[in-house]
């Protein structure tokens, strides 16, 4: 993962958008944690093995920038770098953008390359609404790597709602996920024991109207010394690619 790039994002934005006196008088908060989990389950989809995923985000009167990241430790596996701004009211709804970038899809693996249907970014749009009951949120991406296999652009757009509760101690998350219409999707070259090659459409959710993801998430926090340490299994299955899964995982996070 390229610290070096993720670190100077943070700063560049939190100068712009939080001068030293604005953070001196307002309290800003901030937050950081790591996870790591035994798989990389993203919107339904398997995007990797064992992976770290550290995050750090900043907050100002509603407004906040999150930078999220993923690595493996397996060649296969891709680098994610999140990079999101928005604004969060007190009555509950939220409204925001976001850069998302993987490697593996611009061959130099460059982040601060943006050419059209070769960048390894999309751009996304996010509304939505989260009181203690439940949590309505929706995604479209708007620019980027985000293409229909006819070559027009997708929009790709994922509708999660979720809903919090809590037993015996442990706090549970439902989730369902799912796609209104056909998102990017590409073509995948495959190798079979009687033809030497093969291919098959993929896509980023579905090539339709289609449930993507449903899910269940058990976590019990812990502590030690100045280390809140949460443990987290979830159970998820994807009704559109038929697969299912369990994923398990920690998280480090200071005290507040």
């Amino acid at each position: 993962m390229n610290r070096p790039l993720m670190n100077t994002v943070i700063a560049l934005f939190l100068t712009a958008l939080f001068p030293l006196s604005s953070v001196a008088q307002d309290k800003v908060k901030t937050d950081f944690q790591v996870d790591l989990v035994s798989n990389h389950i993203w919107r339904g989809s398997d995007m990797g093995n064992v992976s770290v995923q550290p995050s750090a985000g900043i907050s100002w009167k509603g407004l906040y920038a999150n930078l999220w990241g993923s690595t493996g430790f397996s060649d296969s596996d891709r680098d994610r770098i999140d990079f999101s701004i928005g604004y969060k009211a007190p009555f509950g709804v939220n409204i925001g953008a976001a850069s998302r970038w993987k490697s593996g899809v611009d061959y130099l693996d460059r982040y601060l390359y943006f050419k059209d249907k070769q960048t390894a970014h999309t751009f996304e749009g996010n509304i939505g609404y989260t009181c203690k009951w439940f949590s309505l949120q929706a995604y479209t991406m708007f620019w980027g790597n985000d293409y229909k296999l006819n070559g027009d652009r997708a929009y790709s757009t994922y509708i999660e709602a979720s809903v919090p509760f809590h037993y015996q101690g442990i706090n549970f998350l439902a989730s369902v996920g799912g796609t209104p219409m056909e998102s990017a999707g590409w073509i995948t070259y495959i190798e079979t024991p009687h033809i030497l090659f093969d291919n098959m459409n993929d896509y980023l959710y579905a090539d339709g109207p289609s449930v993507v993801s449903v899910s269940l998430r058990a976590t019990k926090s812990y502590h030690s010394g100045r280390l809140e340490i949460p443990v987290f299994m979830e159970g998820f299955v994807n009704p559109y690619t038929r697969k299912a899964g369990i994923v398990a995982g920690v998280t480090l996070r200071p005290f507040k």
